[in-house]
């Protein structure tokens, strides 16, 4: 059985938000690779934003699913379906709102990523066959 040490210095590869489609004809592969990792570094600001969003957007999707079930539970009197019913609406409605605005956020960041690595790639003189 691994050490838990040994799982700590393990490396978790996250795969790359956007792959750019470049013409690689009469290119060194091992040049654009590099340049490309170059160019991801760049944006890390942007991926990073980007990822923040994406999360922020399945945690607020999850407060909107958690609000409906609530909605389910049962209770004993009127007063208190009353009060869980109020309860429940304002967790969805904010679930909604924490997902809605975070999915806008995440669009304008993986707006500007794409942004920053094909216009990396372009001052490279790789040329972008989708901008």
């Amino acid at each position: 059985m691994p050490s838990a040490s040994a799982n700590l210095s393990e490396t978790v590869i996250v795969p790359p938000l956007y792959e750019p489609l470049i013409d690689t004809n009469r290119v060194n592969l091992a040049k654009l690779r590099k340049d490309l990792q170059d160019c991801r570094g760049q944006a890390a600001p942007q991926e990073a934003a980007a990822r923040h969003a994406a999360q922020q957007e399945s945690t607020g999707a999850t407060i909107q699913a958690v609000g409906a079930i609530a909605s389910f539970i049962p209770v004993p009197g009127f007063r208190q379906a009353h009060i869980l019913a109020g309860a429940s609406n304002a967790v969805q409605n904010v679930g909604a709102a924490t997902s809605g605005n975070a999915a806008e956020t995440k669009e304008r960041a993986m707006e500007d990523y794409v942004l920053v690595v094909n216009a990396c790639l372009e001052n490279r003189r790789y040329r972008l066959l989708r901008s």
